[in-house]
């Protein structure tokens, strides 16, 4: 397995559940950070609930899972909120997440869909600034 090389377009149509999945995910954490940082970036505009499978088993720095959130943010569509917030409030910790959702700068149609689905959260943390 050490020779597997997967490329985004390969997985993209992947779900997560198959044992391909498994040697993807094994195969992300063998690679060095920035690697893995690359390959989550190129995947997520394919598939991102897939991507943000895989970031949760990529065994990111702290430092680094907050930067590709932030990075998302800013640059996913409104439709992604949902698994975000699934995917990523575990991995950073709720306040953290909320907290970091609340300061980027997001289309007001993110905002809205983030505060949907997150329970007025995104509201409640801009109130309590």
């Amino acid at each position: 397995m050490d020779d597997i090389h997967f490329t985004p377009e390969q997985v993209a149509s992947r779900s997560g559940i198959a044992q391909v999945d498994k040697d993807v995910r094994h195969w992300l954490v063998r690679l060095p950070i920035a690697e893995r940082l690359d390959f989550l970036k190129q995947l997520w505009p394919l598939n991102y609930r897939y991507t943000l499978k895989l970031l949760q088993a990529a065994q990111l720095p702290r430092q680094e899972n907050e930067d590709m959130f932030r990075h998302w943010l800013r640059t996913g569509q409104h439709n992604t909120a949902q698994e975000l917030i699934k995917r990523l409030e575990p991995v950073l910790g709720e306040k953290n997440f909320w907290k970091i959702a609340s300061q980027e700068v997001v289309t007001p149609v993110m905002w809205e869909f983030l505060n949907y689905y997150g329970g007025g959260r995104l509201g409640s943390q801009v109130d309590g600034k």
